[in-house]
């Protein structure tokens, strides 16, 4: 390989996967220099069980509350989450709220379990390696006596060699053994350390209502500055085009760019309050209620729009049904005035059979291409949602030169 070539992905594997092995013996020496303190006064305790019973019983109680202390406390559990992720490489999500009683002795569990691989790492270092390796050595060096004499101390109560086979089999299985439970660290960290079967399902539901929110607020980021540029660029080109042949047209247009400005600034904080809204967030402000108001604008700004329904069903619809249709018509009513042609829609609100249903039609001279392309936006998609959200539906097509959105929504509000 020549100085400057960069590392293949083939070689990189053999150096990752060293990487990973060695942090996980690290951790497991964390667990050793842990677990030596214990040993200590276990050794303690059963020397002094051979003088006094009362006083194997005060060092063993030290023994239990030397290990019981550390493992309870929840910087402990901490420490231990942040070994975890950065040795095993196990990402854990953290559970909201105060640790639970639960969550404690899972902890707790997992100490004792980092304890038990530390110790047994301990054991395969310190006594079955060298075992091995003195079993095997020591007759390649003349000293089979010794050898001999080593593994009968291991395997008293047989001859030389069986118990020379005992204590090659007995370090050979200590180290296959803790070679296992290294590898079997991360599936119980992630057991004992991870989420339980309800804090997982919380965790869920919280991720799910904050994706719900970022939906809500895509959609209102594109209801009311989407809307507002929208409206903003075509007066604007509209009070270009009038500038020199109809200056009052041109003023009338430019009064309407600094009308939609002073309203998309509205929006805008009316967005951020449901940004900052702790809760489920509802508009009462947008409705049916406001829709002859917004139509008017929409006439003021170029759309000529026939209306097909009664002014006072719109107080009538219920708030789960109003909201949604308003904006869905706020979306096809923007979309009606950049692409019609001529500036004109019908509009058709009813209820029926326990559903609103809008039908907004207007024609259209574009290409194929913008047609495709405006089928495929965020604003249809966003439409979509807001319907199905209501437990509603949406459809919207090209139909003989004529652009047709349909909406149904039902209502009464569906069942969360």
């Amino acid at each position: 390989m020549a100085e400057n070539e960069p590392m293949t992905e083939t070689g990189r594997i053999p150096l990752q996967r060293a990487g990973r092995i060695f942090r996980h013996f690290v951790f497991m020496m964390i667990g050793a220099l842990l677990a030596v303190p214990y040993i200590v006064v276990f050794i303690w305790a059963t020397q002094l069980a051979a003088v006094s019973a009362a006083n194997a019983a005060v060092a063993f109680t030290v023994l239990v509350l030397l290990l019981a202390v550390p493992a309870a406390l929840s910087a402990t559990r901490a420490l231990e989450r942040t070994a975890v992720g950065e040795l095993l490489g196990v990402k854990l999500a953290e559970p909201a709220g105060p640790a639970t009683r639960q969550r404690r002795i899972r902890g707790a569990v997992w100490y004792l379990v980092h304890l038990m691989a530390g110790g047994l790492t301990l054991v395969a270092i310190a006594f079955a390696a060298p075992l091995i390796v003195a079993v095997l050595i020591l007759p390649m060096l003349g000293n089979a006596d010794s050898a001999s004499e080593l593994a009968a101390a291991i395997v008293p109560f047989t001859d030389g060699t069986t118990a020379a086979l005992w204590s090659l089999g007995l370090g050979t299985g200590v180290i296959i053994f803790t070679i296992l439970t290294g590898i079997a660290l991360p599936h119980w960290a992630t057991l004992l350390l991870g989420p339980s079967a309800a804090e997982h399902q919380a965790l869920e539901e919280e991720q799910a209502r904050l994706e719900a929110k970022r939906n809500e607020l895509a959609r209102e980021l594109h209801d009311s500055v989407g809307h507002a540029l929208t409206v903003t660029t075509l007066q604007a080109t509209a009070a270009e085009a009038l500038l020199g042949r109809d200056p009052d047209g041109a003023v009338r247009a430019m009064r309407a760019v600094a009308d939609t400005g002073r309203s998309a600034l509205a929006e805008l904080d009316r967005v951020i309050g449901l940004l900052r809204s702790p809760g489920e967030y509802r508009d009462s402000s947008a409705g049916l209620s406001q829709l002859p108001g917004y139509l008017d604008r929409m006439e003021e700004q170029g759309l000529h729009v026939v209306r097909r329904f009664d002014s006072q069903m719109l107080a009538d619809v219920p708030a789960g049904a109003s909201e949604p249709a308003f904006k869905i018509l706020q979306e096809g009513l923007t979309n009606a005035l950049k692409y019609a042609a001529p500036r004109e829609a019908l509009l058709h609100l009813d209820s029926i059979n326990g559903f609103l249903r809008v039908r907004l039609e207007n024609p259209v001279a574009e290409p194929a291409g913008e047609t495709a392309s405006r089928a495929g936006g965020r604003g249809l998609a966003g439409m979509q949602e807001r319907a199905r959200l209501a437990g509603g539906s949406t459809r919207s097509q090209l139909n003989g030169g004529r652009w047709i959105l349909s909406a149904e929504i039902p209502l009464k509000e569906p069942a969360r």
